[in-house]
């Protein structure tokens, strides 16, 4: 029998950091408490910790997952942003595990390029989501089963706003799939030697279509309305039109609009949590639950309507913040029940779980084991600010962003425009006040501006000249739409 962990790595798509129920952060209710019930992954804080300063390095599903496969920042894997080259890394996250010895197994999603490119998992059940994708796990079970049926005959699009309830029976939807899948995987997998499962949800990503008991739960609730920052006019005002399409990125809708597809999108992640007790509950029958160490992420956020923002690619916290949490197996002495407010990534997830397997980090990497800041969340040797992008041309030639983050303060720079914006995270956690021109506020400028030139020294794109941040010209970086599915990309 193995002595090494077992890992799952649970992950979702285009799930906001505050949309978890232990989240500091997390929408409350009329009584103060939390909004979105995920009851099984709040758990995981009582026998682990949450990470409430999770980013993703570029906030869209290919770089975002290529720098997890990596260990490795956007720049040096190249990906800065949505780019469609196929993937030919010699050595990734599960090929690192695999020739230690775990069968790796992926259930859902993974966006490789081309799309069925396994980058070291032994075996894969895929749903990519992908509008041409039609050698799809999923897709071809759910015509088999029903016979004919299309995941998108609810008239939703990929990447709508317009959210209704789930058109078929609950068994149907892909979030119950690849859950399913994991679970065959557990019954079917190889005793002899530990796993790595990744189980990878497409769902929150839109469509927002959850099954009808889901829809039920949020839509007649109390929500907040969505953040609104005092730049928000300056900033986008111009580009909101008068009759938004359903995929817009930017739009001014009715409060009704707004409430229903937050009730979906919340009433999806519940869905997804209940279905992780049938994979936490398999595991315990297996004897194999205080054998296997548990993190979940996201790749990305959503906007939800914030700052009349939809989907993602942005710096601000809606897009890229994510939910990172993570469960200690009982054999594993790390203290626990800690909530850990350093910045961190997705480039430190690799290293993470190769230490977890007791397999040594390679060079390559550059992410930082997240174990260390469990030992000692307040370690002064943690990197002081957190650096993420995303390259010109999502959605809008202008729409570009460079961030970095502190333990508080969060600082913006659009490589194409030139503006700037500042928040302090701690007492504005909705971005709603930028502080650019707030003299108390004139130090965390500088060192934000400071901690950005440090990031893009050196870079081919020209962000630094002299000292001081340059812009660039959108074809200079451009890596077109991070929705655009219309392809095997």
């Amino acid at each position: 029998m193995p002595t090494r962990p077992n890992i799952l790595l649970v992950m979702t798509d285009q799930h906001r950091g505050d949309c978890i129920g232990a989240d500091p952060n997390v929408p409350k209710d009329a009584d103060g408490r939390p909004l979105i019930h995920t009851p099984n992954i709040d758990s995981f804080v009582e026998d682990g910790a949450l990470f409430s300063r999770a980013y993703t390095p570029s906030p869209s599903c290919i770089p975002a997952r290529r720098s997890l496969l990596t260990g490795q920042t956007p720049s040096t894997n190249g990906a800065p942003g949505w780019v469609t080259t196929p993937w030919e890394f010699d050595r990734t996250l599960p090929s690192e595990l695999r020739d230690a010895g775990y069968q790796t197994k992926l259930t859902g999603k993974i966006h490789s390029i081309p799309p069925r490119s396994n980058v070291g998992f032994e075996s894969m059940d895929q749903h990519e989501a992908l509008f041409a994708h039609e050698n799809d796990d999923y897709t071809r079970w759910l015509e088999s089963e029903t016979g004919g049926a299309d995941e998108l005959a609810h008239g939703l699009g990929r990447n709508s706003w317009d959210p209704r309830p789930w058109h078929l029976d609950e068994y149907h939807h892909p979030t119950n799939w690849t859950t399913r899948k994991a679970l065959e995987f557990l019954d079917q997998r190889d005793e002899t030697r530990p796993f790595f499962l990744n189980l990878s949800y497409v769902r929150p990503h839109t469509p927002f279509d959850p099954p009808q008991p889901y829809w039920d739960m949020y839509v007649d609730r109390d929500m907040p309305d969505p953040y609104m920052g005092d730049w928000a006019d300056d900033v986008y005002g111009e580009k909101i039109p008068d009759y938004p399409a359903i995929d817009a990125w930017v739009a001014d809708l009715s409060p009704t609009v707004i409430h229903r597809a937050r009730a979906a999108y919340y009433g999806l992640i519940t869905q997804i949590d209940h279905q992780l007790k049938r994979v936490f509950d398999k595991l315990m029958m297996m004897g194999e639950l205080e054998n296997t160490f548990v993190l979940f992420i996201s790749d990305h956020g959503e906007m939800l309507g914030d700052h009349y923002l939809w989907r993602k690619s942005y710096g601000y916290e809606g897009s890229s913040r994510i939910p990172m949490l993570m469960q200690f197996p009982e054999s594993m002495e790390l203290p626990r029940k800690q909530i850990i407010d350093q910045p961190v990534g997705l480039e430190d997830v690799m290293p993470t779980l190769l230490s977890i397997a007791g397999e040594s980090v390679p060079d390559f990497v550059e992410g930082r084991n997240l174990l260390d800041l469990v030992h000692d969340p307040d370690r002064e040797d943690w990197r002081e600010w957190y650096h993420g992008e995303h390259s010109p041309g999502s959605y809008d030639p202008e729409n570009a962003t460079q961030y970095v983050i502190s333990d508080q303060m969060k600082y913006i720079w659009n490589q194409v425009t030139g503006e700037e914006l500042l928040f302090d995270l701690e007492e504005d956690p909705g971005e709603e006040t930028d502080l650019t021109d707030d003299g108390e506020y004139a130090d965390d400028l500088e060192r934000g501006r400071d901690a950005m030139v440090d990031r893009l020294t050196g870079r081919p794109e020209g962000f630094v000249e002299d000292g001081d941040l340059s812009t660039i010209e959108p074809g200079d970086e451009d890596v077109g739409d991070p929705d655009d599915c219309s392809s095997d990309s």
